[in-house]
């Protein structure tokens, strides 16, 4: 009963208080963002894409793209019911499922929706479990069978704390210097097979690891 509550209590904290907490957040936050016209480039000529960050780096993205309709993957667990309330709060919309709940059919539904029209994505490729910062096959293979690009991003902030979670977190204090690094879209062949697609998994860990590092050369 009394951790029902608890949670309860949480779940009104993401759907009603979160949405004009994180908005005096984030005017206190100076950003700054680079090479932003990768996504507006796709945009502007009808092109679907999958945005790809760690899932330390969360809330910079989700800050900078507020009600853009962008959708997230978001596990079915009661974390991911607080993270899909504060992003319904401010703009995003969210596919439900994981690699250990209910990711097949959330597969699916980004798949079909992306073949067939205007849906841009967002993923925390080494989520919702780990191991940190290692890209798992989800996002690759999706990109694949739908010839849509991945566009990595990259994330710093001059005043934070890391959490004690497995993924650390970046919680970000209010008055700092951010910085978002948009990432050259990267296309996987549709006809890439499974070693393959193992290999761009190396590649994009590689890959936003870097725009980590030049996120952090950008304060």
């Amino acid at each position: 009963m009394r951790k029902k509550l608890t949670q309860n209590l949480i779940l009104f904290f993401a759907t009603i208080v979160s949405r004009p907490l994180l908005t005096i957040f984030r005017m206190s936050l100076s950003i700054r963002i680079k090479n932003g016209h990768y996504v507006k480039e796709c945009r502007r000529q009808g092109e679907n894409f999958i945005l790809s960050f760690w899932h330390e780096n969360m809330i910079l993205p989700l800050l900078v793209h507020e009600g853009d309709g962008i959708h997230v993957l978001v596990s079915q667990h009661f974390d991911g019911e607080v993270i899909a309330r504060v992003l319904h709060s401010y703009g995003s919309r969210t596919v439900r499922g994981s690699s250990t709940r209910g990711g097949g059919l959330a597969y699916r539904r980004m798949k079909n929706a992306m073949k067939f029209g205007k849906f841009e994505a967002a993923f925390t490729p080494d989520g919702p479990t780990g191991p940190r910062r290692r890209m798992k096959l989800g996002a690759v293979r999706l990109a694949a069978e739908t010839g849509v690009p991945i566009i990595s991003m990259g994330v710093a902030a001059s005043r934070f704390r890391r959490l004690g979670s497995w993924d650390r977190l970046l919680l970000i204090l209010p008055f700092s210097r951010c910085a978002l690094v948009y990432g050259k879209p990267f296309y996987v062949p549709k006809q890439a097979g499974l070693k393959a697609l193992k290999y761009m998994c190396d590649e994009l860990t590689a890959q936003t690891n870097q725009l980590d590092q030049e996120a952090q050369a950008c304060l």
